[in-house]
């Protein structure tokens, strides 16, 4: 199969290279696009529910944390070495928050990374995640 916009969920973490890594090593021979997100349940503190996309050229200065979560996934972006094409904060549970950025910007595979440990097994995100995504999704294994 060949993909064309593949969707990869950055949550900041050291291990985090490991999974965007993988993203570009496939994305690149097939001339796809790639889109970076992060989750975090912390922005509905704020007043924002849903997708965001994180350009907020429009918004008050008083939402830092989102402004802080752009930077931090523009620094990524800068990084990687592969055109970004978007870059998304959302809000909310991940085993259901991917469905709206996938059917409207075509993304036809996620790329997410996992860890084998306690606090994975008490809240598998990524087990949400599979019984939900209408695309492929690649989990790339993360060490403890």
């Amino acid at each position: 199969m060949s993909y064309r916009h593949i969707l990869v969920a950055v949550d900041f973490d050291k291990d985090n290279r490991d999974v965007i890594n993988k993203a570009v090593n496939l994305a690149k021979p097939l001339n796809a696009k790639l889109s970076l997100i992060h989750v975090n349940q912390a922005i509905g503190n704020i007043g924002f529910t849903g997708l965001i996309d994180v350009d907020l050229s429009g918004l008050s200065p008083s939402v830092t944390e989102v402004e802080e979560l752009r930077e931090k996934l523009g620094e990524i972006a800068d990084s990687i070495g592969y055109d970004v094409e978007r870059k998304f904060v959302i809000n909310g549970d991940i085993s259901t928050s991917f469905e709206k950025p996938v059917k409207d910007f075509n993304v036809d595979l996620i790329v997410c990374g996992h860890h084998h440990d306690f606090w994975s097994r008490l809240s598998p995100s990524v087990g949400g995640l599979i019984n939900t995504s209408p695309v492929d999704i690649l989990i790339v294994t993360l060490k403890s």
